[in-house]
């Protein structure tokens, strides 16, 4: 902005307080005239007593208007600074007294409107006594506005569009005072003068902080990465900047809803589906800037992959059921959990019936399946009875690099077959249940042969360059028990082949059929590990979700950020309840639309949330 030059223009050549034109044409006091094609108008705003009291924080973004200004551009600066100590003191100790005296014996209130008004003076000057003695102090404060266009009457045109917008939105008692004859010193002085005035704002420190500007009513954060903009600000496409920095246990909870992407950029982007994928790579962007690894585990079908990815097909891969991953000094843990896994896994594919009747197989398949490997597998056994009187054989069961040694499934058949021969002796209910495991763990063992008859094939150890490795699952989401009991082995293998600090993200937690007490100790192995773990939920009405999850993905009050797409009622109700917490009921009635494109994020570490439209760069 170039402004007059005292030997150019200035009002002293014409002895007139003003501007002039170069070409000579004498301009009133009304405008700042730039150059020859600009015009600048400069107006304090006031406000009618009473209009805005009392008004939520933030209130003075009413200002900004939500229409599109056509004729000018519009600026809006707010200055505040602290009152000086001895005339804050008269203020409190002498005139606040006298006016509320003045006041309160008056007898030229008009009518009600006044009488109303008056009281509201005076309420207000004792609230001001009463802040003071808890050490508020007084400050001053003003908004002035700056309109900017091509000619004076464009100046004067926006000032009329400003105005019908307020008309059309409810804001009242707004005014706006040229600053006639003072708007080149205004302009100078823009950043470092308050003016103080009877007509300006003197607050209570606490009151004065409700008055200002907030571009947004959630995330804007200084560093951080663009997601969308925020529906609920008063400024129109007011970005969203969120810094996901420390994020390291989330939960995505989609409800169907979509988002919005592009890769690389803002523009040819479109809607997404299994869109809480996106959201799940945008998150973990900022744990691969700090050099950690991120272990994908994609149920939901997701194409998009992150810089420096080494991806498994897991159709075309295997992992030992059998194999037990984990470390020394927790093998006895490790070595249950894996029982109860290849168990669950076995179940899983057998397709048993009513849960009484997996019970029974469970606890057979079970007993069957820890005696082998403690004495048959491998020709005498891999595990111990006792793992803490006998630790160097307990180790055994602990996977190596040598995968071709290990024993699998398959090899478990005969054992199955025997026990059909065992039970037989016991009756006729002992011999049906021991041949129907035979015979259903013989064919899934066939028929899925990378579950139970092929060896590990996945690497021990990845490059350090290896920073997203993603383990696709989700060419078996046709069949959610074999997806789930390919996603038991995976967790399994992850859990444990990542290193401590790492991050895992299970993409669909909700497209597999997964008993939950199978993956408790796996998420026990992460809290050990400090691993996080974000978990995105695709669908919406379905038995796994956030809630019914909680034991494994966390509580939802302990998560570093939670994020809601759509939502049903009874669903609603199940995370206000389990979070201890009520959403805002703009929030509440968006996420029940389940509106596209729409959805609500909340960030634990500074409670700040926001409904976001969004758009999501990966």
């Amino acid at each position: 902005m170039k402004l007059l030059r005292k030997n150019q223009y200035s009002s002293e050549e014409v002895g007139e307080r003003g501007f002039t034109y170069p070409f000579g044409y004498k301009e009133e006091d009304a405008y700042i005239i730039l150059g020859q094609k600009k015009f600048i108008g400069i107006f304090d705003v006031l406000f009618q007593y009473g209009t805005n009291n009392p008004a939520s924080i933030g209130w003075l973004l009413r200002l900004i208007p939500k229409e599109q200004i056509e004729n000018g551009n519009v600026k809006f600066v707010q200055r505040e600074k602290g009152m000086d100590k001895d005339r804050e003191d008269d203020i409190i100790e002498t005139e606040i007294e006298v006016n509320v005296s003045t006041l309160e014996n008056s007898k030229d209130e008009r009518n009600a409107k006044e009488r109303t008004q008056n009281s509201q003076r005076i309420r207000d000057m004792r609230d001001s006594g009463h802040l003071a003695g808890k050490h508020d102090t007084i400050v001053d404060s003003d908004i002035c506005l700056i309109v900017k266009s091509d000619s004076a009457e464009g100046v004067e045109q926006t000032l009329k569009e400003i105005k019908k917008a307020y008309k059309h939105n409810s804001v009242k008692g707004v005014m706006f005072v040229r600053r006639t004859g003072e708007q080149l010193n205004e302009l100078k002085n823009l950043l470092t003068t308050v003016r103080a005035d009877a007509w300006h704002s003197a607050d209570m420190s606490t009151v004065s902080a409700s008055k200002i500007f907030l571009p947004s009513s959630g995330f804007s954060d200084e560093q951080g990465v663009y997601v969308g903009t925020d529906i609920s600000s008063l400024l129109s496409h007011n970005p969203s900047i969120v810094d996901f920095t420390g994020v390291r246990n989330a939960i995505v909870f989609m409800g169907g809803v979509s988002v919005y992407g592009s890769i690389g950029g803002f523009e040819g982007g479109s809607l997404l589906a299994n869109g809480g994928s996106a959201i799940a790579h945008v998150m973990a962007d900022s744990n691969y800037l700090s050099g950690k690894r991120t272990h994908h585990i994609m149920i939901s079908k997701f194409d998009y992959t992150s810089p420096d990815s080494l991806v498994f097909d897991m159709t075309k891969e295997s992992i030992n059921t059998l194999e037990t991953f984990g470390s020394v000094e927790t093998v006895q843990a490790d070595a249950t959990a894996n029982f109860n896994k290849a168990t669950a896994v076995m179940l899983l594919i057998a397709k048993t019936g009513s849960s009484e009747e997996k019970i029974k197989l469970e606890a057979e398949l079970k007993d069957l399946l820890v005696e082998w490997v403690i004495n048959s597998a491998n020709n005498g056994g891999i595990y111990t009875k006792n793992p803490e009187r006998d630790p160097n054989r307990a180790r055994r069961i602990l996977a190596t690099e040598n995968h071709k040694d290990y024993p699998t499934l398959y090899d478990f058949l005969p054992a199955l077959n025997s026990n059909v021969a065992k039970r037989a002796t016991e009756g006729e209910g002992p011999r049906a249940v021991a041949d129907f495991l035979y015979k259903t763990l013989k064919t899934a063992f066939n028929e899925y042969p990378n579950i139970f008859h092929k060896e590990t094939t996945l690497p021990d150890s990845f490059k350090s360059n290896d920073r997203n490795i993603y383990y696709d699952l989700s060419g078996l989401e046709n069949d959610r028990k074999v997806a789930g009991a390919v996603f038991l082995n995976t967790l399994a293998y992850v859990t444990n082949r990542a290193l401590n600090g790492e991050q895992i993200i299970i993409h669909g937690l909700d497209n597999v059929e997964i008993p939950l007490d199978e993956i408790i100790p796996y998420k026990e192995i992460m809290e050990r590990k400090n691993i996080g773990l974000i978990t995105v939920f695709n669908g919406s009405e379905k038995p796994i979700n956030p809630v019914s999850y909680s034991a494994f993905v966390g509580k939802l009050s302990l998560q570093d950020m939670v994020i809601l797409g759509g939502l049903v009622p009874d669903e609603l109700k199940d995370i206000e309840t389990k979070w201890s917490r009520k959403l805002p009921e703009q929030v509440s009635k968006t996420l029940l639309e389940s509106s596209p494109n729409i959805l609500y994020f909340y960030r634990r570490r500074d409670r700040i949330s926001a409904l976001i439209k969004t758009h999501l760069i990966l």
